[in-house]
């Protein structure tokens, strides 16, 4: 039986990793989660580059994150993850950041698929990720859905942005990061909207591959609900006619 536990690393907040309020990037936060996964995906031999020497890599399928508290500049937290689970050919993995003193800041929750890299078409996990990821007893993070995929429908757009995939969008896949995503997902926003809200929680969909030099437009649609503010978002090429990703934003004013 495969000796799993979490990986645990500490994390100093560097003024480069927040907002002009001193609050961490939800796009660094991803950023960050992805550096520890990697650590541990290292540990047990299913890391991206041992996979590309198979032909292989991960892909990110959803991720779910929720809020409590974005940690500010100069601050030292714990970012914990672990592979949390299987369900058909996604693996899952969890994550928590947490302060020194116990308090929980954020947790999540993702989907990964095994992709064959020349056909980029998903695969059978193998049996040492199914054995990582399921035996243990290392309770799973549990977040109830926010985000529909079968019932997901923009109710109007009520704005976006246009972005570019340059150079440092770029992952070791030779597509955009997932962090990319989010960062255009909230930016498509406006800017005194940002300024008075804080974001609580985010669900994102994967659906197709953003490549280099592509160019893709991110629009959305807002409803309010008294303090709370929630958002659909969706990712498209510049044509529109074809759908990157989708997300859920929950907002609260502050």
């Amino acid at each position: 039986m495969m000796m799993v536990t979490k990986y645990v690393e500490k994390v100093k907040i560097f003024n480069h990793y927040t907002n002009y309020k001193g609050r961490l990037f939800v796009k660094t936060l991803c950023d960050l989660f992805n550096d520890v996964a990697e650590v541990q995906t290292e540990q047990y031999g299913v890391d991206v580059a041992t996979l590309n020497a198979q032909g292989m890599t991960w892909m990110l399928h959803r991720l779910h994150i929720q809020l409590s508290k974005m940690p500010h500049q100069n601050e030292e937290v714990y970012i914990e993850t672990w592979p949390s689970g299987v369900d058909r050919l996604f693996a899952l993995r969890d994550y928590r950041m947490i302060r020194e003193d116990g308090e929980e800041l954020v947790r999540a929750t993702s989907e990964w698929m095994y992709i064959d890299l020349t056909r980029r078409r998903p695969l059978r996990l193998s049996e040492k990720v199914i054995e990582m990821s399921t035996e243990h007893r290392i309770p799973r993070i549990v977040l109830s859905p926010i985000l529909n995929e079968k019932e997901f429908a923009l109710n109007g757009v009520q704005g976006g942005r246009h972005f570019d995939a340059t150079f440092d969008n770029i992952d070791f896949n030779g597509h955009v990061t997932q962090a990319s995503y989010m960062r255009w997902i909230t930016n498509s926003l406006p800017f005194e909207f940002l300024k008075e809200h804080v974001l609580v929680d985010v669900e994102v969909i994967y659906a197709h591959e953003i490549m280099p030099d592509s160019q893709i437009y991110s629009v959305y649609s807002m409803s309010e609900n008294g303090e709370e503010v929630t958002v659909l978002h969706q990712v498209k090429n510049e044509a529109g006619d074809l759908n990157h990703c989708i997300a859920k934003t929950v907002w609260e004013r502050k």
